[in-house]
């Protein structure tokens, strides 16, 4: 399931990737840098395996925001595909949210125009005023990309994945979250939302947590968080139609890469509330 973080980035690949076809002078400094950009991040990004973006009816439209600005050692990269505008308070409320500092979700490429501007001056300033010698060979690149993984008429999965890659580090910095809204209200659901009694789900967490990470296990079996270095219930989760996924250390190197825990979405069903949109999207009305 991992490949789940990905599958918007046939998006952002095609807007990135331009032609160079019918060129027959030199490319100028420009150009060479932009191309040496669009490499290393065409470079970074996983294969994708042709998953679409699971939907069921809704009536919901979604519109594609991109903005990049590139200097002197460094691009940066702002992608995001989100409900479009409306005048639905609970769809703006969910755009702004998923946003967060990056723009109110009003005026949404305007916004994120002004965000990756701010972030390359801020990045120029810094490089100016070093007087460190490796700043020279010194080159980020940052891809910042928010998306939605599940769309159904009840409520909606955003993924936010951060992409850093610097030279002269011997590896790029990753991370990911997810976010589950309701979108007749627009609030972020988390686990008291969800079920009815999160002490016996932290239970099966914590089951399936052990099971599934035992090549990281000490031996004692008595705290999840010594496997993972995070609550059981972080706030990280996603779903699809037969399991509910936690995932753990999204942002870190505890665990390279980070690790979804499947969990069956059976092995919850005593314990979620029956009029939330995930039971119903799982077991139907009852």
């Amino acid at each position: 399931m991992k490949t789940i973080h990905y599958i918007f980035f046939a998006i952002l690949l095609s807007a990135v990737i331009c032609s160079c076809k019918g060129k027959t002078t030199e490319p100028t400094a420009d150009e060479k840098k932009d191309a040496k950009h669009e490499e290393i991040i065409n470079d970074s990004l996983p294969q994708l395996d042709a998953m679409p973006v699971e939907e069921e009816t809704h009536e919901l439209e979604l519109k594609t925001y991109r903005a990049v600005k590139s200097g002197k050692g460094c691009s940066f990269t702002f992608h995001a595909v989100l409900p479009a505008d409306t005048d639905n308070e609970a769809i703006l409320a969910i755009r702004s949210a998923v946003l967060g500092e990056v723009s109110d979700g009003k005026d949404v490429q305007k916004d994120i125009d002004r965000y990756v501007a701010k972030s390359l001056e801020i990045y120029q300033e810094a490089l100016a005023d070093s007087t460190e010698e490796y700043f020279e060979y010194f080159e980020e690149y940052d891809l910042d990309s928010i998306y939605p993984v599940l769309v159904t008429d009840g409520f909606i999965v955003f993924a936010k994945y951060s992409l850093c890659e610097i030279s002269t580090s011997p590896r790029n910095a990753l991370s990911y979250y997810y976010y589950i809204y309701d979108l007749s209200t627009g609030k972020l659901m988390t686990e008291k939302d969800i079920f009815s009694n999160v002490g016996k789900v932290k239970e099966v967490v914590e089951k399936y947590i052990w099971e599934q990470t035992t090549e990281w296990q000490s031996g004692e079996e008595d705290d999840a968080s010594q496997i993972t270095n995070e609550e059981v219930f972080n706030g990280n989760y996603f779903l699809n139609e037969d399991k509910f996924f936690v995932c753990y250390n999204s942002s870190v190197n505890f665990i390279p890469g980070g690790i979804d825990i499947e969990i069956p979405k059976e092995s919850l069903k005593p314990y979620m509330k029956k009029d939330v949109p995930l039971y119903r999207y799982w077991f139907g009305e009852e």
